[in-house]
């Protein structure tokens, strides 16, 4: 073998060495990881991607984040050194008019809040799991009746439901009584809500205070309630039996008589 090789040869086992050095150097300083699994569950929802994000804590925070589509699954890896533990939050930021629900499981102590999966004590080799469903939140208005000087029970009110744009409902008139509220299910995207107005078909037999019903704010997720205010209008004549109406037309007749003989000369 002549001399030239030799020395390349050298000169690549020189590079390979130190290029190991580098990587068993480069390895000490990451240290080993922990993995986290994410799974998002789909429920009833139009939702197509949702965001997760994991921040993990201590020893610098780091944060990773994805779309994935319902019913998907993704992993993500953080180095973790020797000697430390992280606390890492696994979870999505919460989205108008779907509810998030949260299971965790693995090698971490896991605790379940509003956020997300929350590991604590994450170490290397720790392999951790959260599942995220995902389900629309009903939205929902309901109209009761109050009745004032009423001393039976009135026939049913018809009531009406007038909100801007932006949402979906079977709008249709509802009856609504005292016993007998009366609502509409409602979609609504906007994450500030919309304006609704609740408004009733007015009888002679009744006024309406529907101030209640009024520049009603309904924000996803919302169970909304009012209350319509009917006060019972009773003409005089309705206040009398038969009996009453007889003593009514005896005192009309009187009162006619006694007229006409001071008119007579």
């Amino acid at each position: 073998m002549t001399g030239w090789v030799r020395m390349a040869m050298k000169r690549v086992c020189r590079m390979l060495a130190a290029s190991q050095l580098l990587f068993a150097v480069a390895a000490w300083a990451a240290g080993d990881s922990a993995s986290f699994t994410v799974d998002v569950k789909l429920g009833e929802t139009p939702l197509e991607l949702l965001q997760v994000t994991l921040i993990c804590y201590e020893d610098g925070a780091r944060s990773l984040s994805a779309n994935i589509p319902p019913g998907d699954s993704r992993s993500f890896s953080i180095a973790v050194r020797e000697g430390v533990e992280l606390t890492c939050l696994l979870g999505a930021l919460p989205i108008a008019g779907q509810r998030l629900s949260f299971l965790g499981d693995g090698g971490s102590l896991v605790e379940l809040t509003d956020e997300g999966c929350l590991f604590s004590g994450v170490k290397p080799g720790h392999a951790n799991f959260c599942q995220i469903t995902i389900e629309s939140q009903q939205t929902s208005l309901t109209v009761y009746k109050k009745w004032i000087g009423a001393s039976e029970r009135e026939a049913d009110a018809e009531v009406r439901l007038h909100c801007a744009a932006g949402f979906a409902a079977d709008a249709g008139a509802r009856l609504i009584n005292q016993d007998k509220p009366g609502g509409w299910e409602l979609a609504i995207t906007a994450a500030d809500g919309i304006e609704c107005d609740v408004f009733e078909v007015e009888r002679e037999d009744f006024r309406a205070d529907i101030s209640d019903c009024q520049d009603l704010i309904i924000v996803p997720g919302a169970s909304e309630e009012c209350t319509m205010v009917n006060t019972k209008v009773v003409k005089m004549i309705q206040m009398l039996n038969r009996y009453g109406l007889v003593v009514m037309i005896l005192v009309f007749l009187a009162a006619g008589m006694i007229a006409a003989r001071k008119m007579m000369p």
